[in-house]
């Protein structure tokens, strides 16, 4: 069986297909509604999304920006909480 009609050469392409999305600083900045002073001061501040570097350019993975998303919600909600 040559390569080009191997089983496994239609799984490798159905998998390439699953796209994660990035963002650079201002699709992230428009995406998530703040200011790139806000993202950068964030990163400076050390609660700022994961990047990674493309040359110069910083970008963020869709993923980081879900876990980004879940850690400033639970830290609203750790501000929000009563404490006893």
């Amino acid at each position: 069986m040559s390569s080009e009609h191997s089983p496994a050469r239609g799984r490798k392409a159905a998998a390439a297909s699953v796209i994660d999305p990035t963002y650079t600083v201002d699709s992230f900045c428009a995406a998530e509604v703040i200011s790139r002073a806000q993202l950068y001061r964030a990163w400076k501040d050390g609660w700022g999304p994961r990047y990674y570097l493309n040359g110069v350019e910083r970008r963020i993975t869709h993923a980081a920006r879900l876990e980004w998303q879940r850690e400033r919600e639970a830290a609203v909600a750790n501000e929000n909480s009563p404490t006893a």
